[in-house]
């Protein structure tokens, strides 16, 4: 595997280029393949372009970052939760293995949380993560 390929979901453009700017500067492995401002649009572009690495916004206008994630009960790719609202933390239990950053971020911890991200991808680049174990949504699945 080359470079790893990311996807940006945030309303906020200039959170967008922040973010974007850090993994230049910070993640040389990492290549953002795209961005998109709302989970319409998200939901198009992972699907299209196949991310390895997801940083999502968790409140956007037209629904947020678990409402993108719940469209895909089957994921093959990491994600980075980002929100300025602390209270939100508690609403990701049911997805234990994303983790959560708090805006405004040490850029350390951005890192610290992205690196991880790419060592859980190079040592298993076929990880599929499930939200929900009884079932499986084959439209989930047509995107991998």
């Amino acid at each position: 595997m080359d470079k790893i390929k990311a996807w940006i979901v945030d309303d906020e453009s200039d959170a967008q280029q922040l973010l974007f700017g850090l993994i230049k500067t910070y993640c040389l492995d990492i290549e953002v393949v795209g961005s998109s401002v709302n989970i319409e649009d998200a939901w198009e572009g992972i699907r299209a372009n196949k991310p390895h690495l997801v940083y999502l916004d968790m409140n956007m206008p037209r629904g947020g970052g678990l409402d993108l994630l719940e469209r895909f009960p089957v994921r093959k790719f990491e994600a980075i939760i980002i929100s300025a609202y602390p209270e939100n933390k508690e609403k990701i239990v049911r997805y234990k293995d994303i983790p959560f950053l708090e805006k405004p971020f040490d850029i350390d911890d951005f890192i610290s949380l992205t690196h991880q991200a790419i060592k859980k991808i190079r040592e298993n680049p076929n990880q599929v993560h499930r939200i929900q174990q009884d079932k499986t949504d084959d439209d989930s699945l047509r995107w991998m």
